[in-house]
């Protein structure tokens, strides 16, 4: 799944002395970067790639050709997002046997679920420690976000879910 990161430090708490006033410094530039990342669930290691330019079709091809060329398993689930750019003829043909990505199986999430992907919790966490410190370059703010992400591995929680009514025991 992709995830969008600004340079400017996003404020998620803070102390603030009682009656005086608070300045913040802020890059008002709109600087951003994206990335595409898939969180293995038995090594609990991110591969994370940047993505030039905009998060489209043509960027996950290249994001998901990357990982199948970089994870030795016959098959590779991935669970996608309701992006568009997922749900695209270009991309969705592509999965078929002989094709480019015919060892990816792509699982979409329901509408509206991001806390069903495991990754989102990943972009949350990282989000979360590089949250209030203005960085002087852009370079420096992204590649504190990636070397927190590939420093260390993320344990994911399947147990503490919502619960859901299910008929079966498949994972849809």
């Amino acid at each position: 799944d992709e995830v969008r990161l600004e340079h400017e430090a996003e404020t998620r708490r803070m102390w603030l002395p009682k009656g005086q006033r608070t300045k913040l410094s802020v890059d008002r530039k709109k600087t951003s970067q994206s990335f595409f990342g898939a969180l293995s669930l038995t090594s609990k290691k991110v591969k994370l790639y940047p993505i030039e330019g905009n998060q489209n079709t043509e960027q996950t091809i290249l994001a998901l050709d990357r990982l199948q060329r970089e994870t030795d398993t016959e098959k590779i689930a991935v669970v996608l997002d309701n992006a568009r750019f997922h749900h695209a003829k270009m991309l969705t043909g592509l999965y078929e046997p002989g094709q480019l990505l015919e060892r990816i199986t792509p699982i979409h999430l329901p509408p509206y679920a991001p806390d069903h992907n495991p990754v989102e919790h990943v972009w949350n966490t990282a989000k979360n420690n590089i949250a209030n410190i203005q960085r002087e370059t852009p370079e420096e703010t992204f590649g504190a976000f990636a070397s927190y992400i590939t420093g260390r591995t993320f344990d994911y929680d399947f147990e503490h879910l919502p619960p859901r009514d299910t008929e079966n025991d498949l994972v849809s």
